[in-house]
């Protein structure tokens, strides 16, 4: 049974605010990017607002692939960390720019082929096009990114998370004019509507990777890194062990977001209204789920720190006070969503109809919120001990088996676009328990490890 030691207790949200804190502020700068990308298409038309929704439904599988294919640098190096082995740290990074090279090489080939698979999505012509061309676009961009992903997850796994913080911070800033440009146009530079958003996407990660390599080269924090554009040789058995902890992660990362995807690409049929307001729904749930993400993020560096530190006891209090707090935070998005859904639905767009559907999914998402974000704190915690593999089968349950299950009868018997929906929430409740219940087990075991020494 949990105790609440006030003291302990506020010892820990200390430190998540310390490493959350600027990992929140990360979050909400790439998340405005999409935001903006959505703004922007949205004056475009709603063609472009339509094509840029599944054109990013698709790229956030891609990403979050490579996301996950990287995720396991963040703990793993936080854990070397806590154990006092820089040398240890500066290798898991070395070898992770091989699996961002494979994977980003992989995503690439996947988006040139668009114009292939594209045609099987069933939505009206002009809206596929900007899909593609929006698509394109991010292919340039690809490699980047995913280096700069494995950059990212260095440098928050050494604990330095506020250089990062104001890198990303410049590159949202920096997202505005070329959004406004290159989808409008001016002087030589051609509008290009929805694609436009794609070009300058990419534009911006080539940007965050140069600014992620200049600091690992130039920061005394990273000492024992001898960072180069070639990685040196693989190192099997550290590619092994980053695979054997990031797949899972990848995996069941993948599925959340596939999951969400394939929701707006069933929705296609419906036109070009519900697809938009589906974009728009999503977009403003993202923005509060994102603050929950760099809380599980800081949750899971302070969980692999402490193990470092042998400290399981310390581990396990640590995890309960985290998925606590992030419980609170997401009861009062729910409340703010339910405020003030008129005012951010109509910072997107002006259309009635629009406005009318957006504003009912603003309501299914804030009660999702306390599921998802109780769900998103688990499973960054179970980050921390390594424990990925079983959380990842829970995650592919909860979302394919339950969730799109549930979200596809009720949409097409019952409710439409608000059934699926209901089946978004129905998932993601099933994962929050099962990913709940996995933690507590997985704590309890690491104590019980440590007294049998």
């Amino acid at each position: 049974m949990f105790r609440f030691y006030p003291r302990a207790s506020a010892t820990e949200l200390r430190h998540l605010a310390h490493l959350g804190g600027p990992l929140v502020v990360s979050n909400l700068a790439v998340v405005s990017m999409g935001v903006t990308d959505t703004l922007v298409a949205g004056r475009a038309g709603e063609v472009d607002l339509a094509g840029l929704a599944l054109g990013s439904s698709i790229w956030a599988v891609c990403a979050v692939t490579l996301i996950g294919l990287l995720a396991a640098v963040s703990p793993l190096v936080a854990h070397l960390r806590g154990a006092r082995d820089e040398p240890g740290c500066a290798r898991q990074l070395q070898q992770a720019q091989w699996i961002a090279l494979i994977g980003g090489l992989a995503v690439i080939g996947l988006l040139l082929a668009v114009p292939w698979w594209g045609r099987w999505i069933d939505t009206e012509e002009p809206v596929r096009q900007v899909m593609q061309q929006y698509l394109l676009a991010l292919a340039t961009g690809t490699l980047p990114f995913a280096l700069g992903t494995a950059l990212r997850g260095y440098c928050e796994g050494m604990g330095q998370v506020r250089p990062v913080m104001r890198i990303y911070l410049a590159a949202a800033v920096l997202n505005i004019p070329l959004d406004i440009l290159l989808v409008f146009g001016a002087g030589p530079i051609p509008a290009m509507g929805g694609a436009g958003c794609g070009w300058a996407t990419s534009l911006v990660s080539w940007a965050i990777a140069g600014a992620l390599f200049w600091h690992a080269n130039r920061d005394p924090a990273y000492r024992k890194l001898r960072l180069s554009l070639l990685p040196p040789r693989p190192d099997w058995p550290t590619q092994r062990h980053l695979l054997a902890v990031g797949l899972p992660i990848c995996i069941g990362a993948a599925s959340e977001v596939t999951f969400f995807a394939s929701l707006a690409i069933l929705l296609a049929p419906y036109g070009a209204t519900i697809v938009a307001a589906h974009q728009i729904g999503m977009n403003v749930g993202t923005i509060f789920y994102l603050v929950a993400l760099a809380l599980a993020q800081a949750l899971s560096i302070r969980t692999a720190q402490l193990m470092g530190q042998q400290r399981p006891r310390r581990a396990r209090f640590a995890s309960t006070v985290g998925v606590s707090s992030g419980i609170l935070y997401a009861a009062a998005a729910g409340v703010l969503l339910i405020t003030l859904r008129y005012p951010f639905v109509m910072a997107y767009t002006s259309n009635t109809d629009i406005i009318a559907v957006a504003t009912n999914l603003l309501l299914l998402c804030a009660a999702f919120q306390i599921v998802d974000v109780a769900q998103a704190m688990a499973w960054g915690a179970l980050r921390g001990y390594k424990d990925t593999r079983v959380p990842m089968v829970m995650q592919i349950f909860s979302y394919w088996l339950v969730g799109l299950t549930s979200a596809y009868w009720l949409g097409e018997n019952l409710w439409g676009v608000y059934g699926y929906w209901t089946g978004i929430c129905i998932g993601l409740g099933v994962a929050s328990v099962l990913l709940g219940l996995r933690l507590w087990r997985t704590s309890g075991i690491a104590i019980a490890s440590q007294r049998t020494k």
